[in-house]
């Protein structure tokens, strides 16, 4: 087994000349905008796992962040304007780098076709849907994948939930949508979705989700370094599994190339888990034959030497994949 995880808030206090999580006397406040982009991004009480971490990690790091959810996605011009500091959830552009920083990655967003039911959900080349209608939200940077589309017909919905709707609604024939948001579906709605919708296995395009904030914000770069440093402590303490609600997460935690299973400190069955949620697609390989598991700070080379005492099936965290987000509504 090794001990890590002080070593990192080690090099975080001399990075920064105090450690990630203290908090000062008065914490900055920070103003973020962002849409509905659900599971990522959504009013409060509804889930938004994206706004959660960045908000737990910019409080870990002496900020007081909060978020205005808006109607439609204004916020690239908005952050333009001046009106919000930030954005919790961002897809890196060129264009966009020009008057903004951007943290490191910290979540994915897998982007998959999805179409009625019957649907050739399996095209990987959007120019197949020439004739068909593709809902899309506007605003989104899709990038190359619709840029040069032609002869298809683009409708805009106002999130990704709406566009699925639409499809069951025989508004448009196909939309794309996140891999997150497809594996909720399918636990919420299942008999819906059977019967209305089908969804393509293959990830059409792979989206880094960031934590942007404006360039001419006093202090910008220093909160994005801070940020940076702070997910990389909540992703290797277990924190990420909290917010996912998700037992194990599959990421290189050590560097070496190989991703270890995180796993929460409680509900620890038996029997060896065989996987998790891959926070990365890239950045390490699949889990290796001998998988080694980190569990409060500490990497254990192997199921064996996991101590007995977290092998418990009591404090279950919900695996909300199986037992629903409620990211629909009742009218799905």
């Amino acid at each position: 087994m090794m001990k890590y995880l002080h070593l990192l808030l080690i090099a975080c206090a001399l990075t920064t000349g105090s450690l990630c999580t203290a908090q000062s006397d008065e914490a900055t406040p920070v103003q973020l905008a962002s849409d509905v982009w659900p599971p990522f991004t959504n009013h409060f009480g509804k889930p938004r796992i994206a706004t959660e971490i960045v908000h737990l990690a910019l409080a870990k790091a002496g900020y007081e962040p909060a978020s205005e959810i808006l109607d439609s996605w204004t916020v690239p011009s908005d952050l333009k304007a001046d009106k919000y500091d930030g954005c919790a959830a961002m897809w890196k552009t060129t264009e966009r780098e020009a008057y903004l920083f951007f943290s490191k990655p910290y979540l994915e967003s897998r982007i998959h076709l999805a179409g009625k039911k019957g649907s050739d959900v399996n095209i990987t080349d959007l120019s197949q849907l020439k004739g068909k209608r593709l809902a899309l939200v506007k605003g989104y940077a899709y990038g190359e994948l619709v840029d040069s589309l032609t002869g298809v017909e683009i409708i805009y919905g106002k999130d990704d939930v709406s566009n699925l709707k639409m499809l069951i609604s025989d508004d448009a024939d196909y939309t794309l949508v996140d891999d997150l948001l497809i594996q909720y579906a399918l636990k919420e709605h299942t008999e819906k979705c059977e019967e209305f919708l089908d969804f393509g296995k293959q990830s059409l395009q792979t989206n880094p989700i960031h934590f942007a904030v404006r360039q001419n914000l006093p202090g910008a770069e220093d909160m994005i370094k801070q940020f940076d440093q702070t997910i990389r402590l909540m992703q290797a303490d277990g924190t990420y599994n909290r917010v996912l609600r998700l037992n194990s997460i599959a990421i290189d935690i050590d560097g070496d190339g190989q991703k270890e299973l995180v796993l929460a400190d409680v509900n620890l069955d038996i029997e060896a888990p065989t996987g998790g949620y891959e926070i990365y697609s890239t950045g390490g390989s699949s889990l290796p034959a001998k998988t080694r598991y980190s569990i409060r700070d500490t990497i254990y080379n192997g199921w064996d030497e996991v101590p007995d005492d977290y092998r418990s099936t009591d404090d279950v965290i919900p695996d909300t994949r199986k037992e629903g987000f409620n990211l629909f509504g009742g009218d799905f």
